[in-house]
């Protein structure tokens, strides 16, 4: 009788085909633990904010278990305000200030927690205001140098500052 059997053989295991004078022993593999405590890779920068135009803070962490994330202005942490907004991508934290005025100068901090640890970066923003800021920072002049005009020119003329 040819063909196939009315009863199928069912192994539990793989079949080893023992050879003479050969002893074969399975490898052990050991489960790689990938969790990791948060890491920055990309940390906050100082910057400078133009009074009226939205401006943005980005750095990236990574971790595992995914890190939370929380926001703080001098210390403070952010939370529910409508004039900040929260975003975070494939590890890219980023934080937008919407139309920042001279109260929203000071230091950021972006904090990423998990369960196997705590760590934080920190920067400082500085809301410039007015036009003739603007318009000399867009014709290539550093912040610095504009800083030193703007003194001059406001205690030279404090009416027209």
């Amino acid at each position: 009788m040819c063909g196939l059997s009315e009863n199928a053989t069912i192994t539990k295991e793989s079949a080893v085909i023992a050879k003479d004078g050969k002893v074969y022993k399975n490898p052990v593999y050991e489960d790689f633990d990938f969790t990791e405590a948060p890491m920055f890779t990309q940390a906050l920068v100082n910057t400078y904010a133009i009074a009226g135009y939205n401006a943005t803070l980005n750095c990236s962490v990574r971790g595992n278990p995914k890190p939370k994330i929380t926001w703080m202005k001098n210390k403070v942490a952010i939370v529910d305000d409508p004039r900040y907004r929260m975003f975070s991508n494939q590890g890219v934290c980023t934080l937008e200030i919407r139309k920042p005025s001279s109260y929203d100068g000071g230091t950021y901090c972006c904090k990423a927690v998990n369960n196997l640890g705590t760590v934080e970066v920190e920067c400082k923003l500085e809301v410039k205001g007015g036009l003739s800021f603007c318009r000399l920072l867009l014709q290539g002049v550093p912040p610095n140098i504009i800083e030193s005009y703007m003194r001059d020119l406001h205690s030279s003329n404090p009416e027209e500052y």
